[in-house]
Formats: structure tokens, sequence, C-alpha cells
């Protein structure tokens, strides 16, 4: 299984020549191939293929992961599944849109794909995918938390691409006794390190990340993983074979 990266940008205005586009992925898995999210901002190398990949999985329909939130965009013509409330949250939407349940193991040609509701917006309800093929990977750009026990979710993975929008600064929020925002990469660390997950790769990075000199950032990673787990942080262009 091979991962790539187009974009590893958040919602912020901040941008660095290595966090220039809104977060994407791509995975290539025998003879198949998905994309991962497509935003406002997209590497503008991602159009002139796009319909190459034999599928498109939208996590949420905020803009910088959908791009018809805000565009008619009627170059696309592989299919695009997501779910219903996301579909129906977006002004305008995809040519071929197939709708997925969340819970639910999928098999997309050679992928098995699982979306799991995540806490992050309320009005914009997010899912993080499980995609098993050799390896297993779960890929939770926007996160607070899972909604399911993350016991269970996280059984048997090899690796966790997750929020980078902070490193340790709080990004919860609360409104009527419900929490939304994004949870720490602090805190991710702690996920992997309880549940086994022996690889870390943070993407859809926020200021702190993008500004952060890069030796310091390296040491705040070695404090939180203390050794024990393997932490990357990607950008634009960043790909590796699990």
């Amino acid at each position: 299984m091979i991962i790539e990266f187009p974009g590893t940008r958040g919602e912020i205005e901040e941008s660095s020549a290595e966090h220039k586009y809104h977060s994407s992925l791509i995975i290539r898995y025998k003879k198949t191939s998905a994309l991962i999210d497509f935003g406002i901002k997209y590497n503008p190398q991602l159009i002139n293929k796009i319909n190459d990949f034999d599928f498109i999985l939208i996590t949420h329909t905020h803009p910088d992961h959908y791009i018809w939130t805000l565009e008619d965009e009627n170059r696309i013509n592989i299919p695009v599944y997501l779910t219903r409330i996301a579909l129906d949250y977006s002004k305008y939407k995809p040519k071929d849109y197939r709708i997925i349940k969340d819970s639910k193991e999928y098999r997309l040609k050679d992928l098995k794909v699982v979306a799991h509701k995540v806490t992050h917006s309320l009005r914009c309800p997010a899912v993080g995918y499980k995609i098993k093929g050799d390896k297993t990977l779960i890929y939770a750009p926007d996160i607070l938390d899972f909604e399911e026990d993350k016991g269970v979710v996280f059984k048997d993975v090899d690796l966790l691409i997750a929020d980078g929008s902070s490193l340790n600064i709080n990004m919860v929020r609360r409104k009527d006794d419900r929490l939304y925002g994004h949870t720490r990469v602090k805190t991710i660390i702690g996920w992997c390190k309880k549940y086994n997950i022996g690889r870390l790769i943070v993407t859809h990075c926020g200021k702190q990340i993008v500004t952060m000199d890069k030796k310091e950032l390296a040491g705040r990673l070695e404090e939180y993983t203390e050794g024990k787990i393997n932490v990357i942080v990607a950008y634009d262009g960043y790909r590796m074979e699990l």
C-alpha cells in the first residue's frame, strides 16, 4: 500500500512551501487508487488526473475538504462517497455521489472501507475512515474524538493519520453541553500509546505546526512520544509505502 499527501494544510491563513494546499490523501493498493477529500485550495496537479482515481471519499463538507460546499465542480466524473448528512449540508453536489453509512464495511475494489463518526463540528458532522488493504490505516484529519469505542476503532491499526490543527493548545469548544473542535497532537500520541499504534502521521496542519521552528517541533514530538511512537509530520507531496 502506497500513500501520498497532495496537501497537508488546515483551514488557516498561514501557509508555507511545505503546507500550501488543503489536506487530502491518495491511497494506492493493488489495482485501486483512491483520493480522500478534495477542498477549495486543492493541489493543482490533482485536477489533471482526478478522473484516473477509482473513487473519492469525503470526511466532511467543510470547504477545505469538499469543494462542492462552495463551488459546482463538474470536471469530476468518478464516484464520490460521503454520508447523507454531509451531502445535504452542501449547496452543490458531485455528478456521481454515493451515500456511505457510518460503521458499515464497504468493499470498494481492492480496499475495505469503514466510516467512523467523529466529534468535530456541530453543524457539519465528520467521519474518519478505517481502510484495509494488506495494512490497515485510519484517516481522521479533523477530529476531537471518535464517537465509537476507540478500542474497537483502533483494533489492528498499523497507521493513524490524524489532525494537526494543534500541537498542544486547547482547541476544544462547548455549546449547550456539546463539545466540538480539534484535539491536540499530544493527545493523539496518547491514543497511539494506549491502543498500541506504532506509527502516526500528522496532517491538516494548523498555525502552530506550520509556523513552528522544525527543531522545536521535533523536540516537542520526541518529548510527547517518549521514543514509543514513530511520528511524522506530513508535508505537501510526502509519499511513503506501508
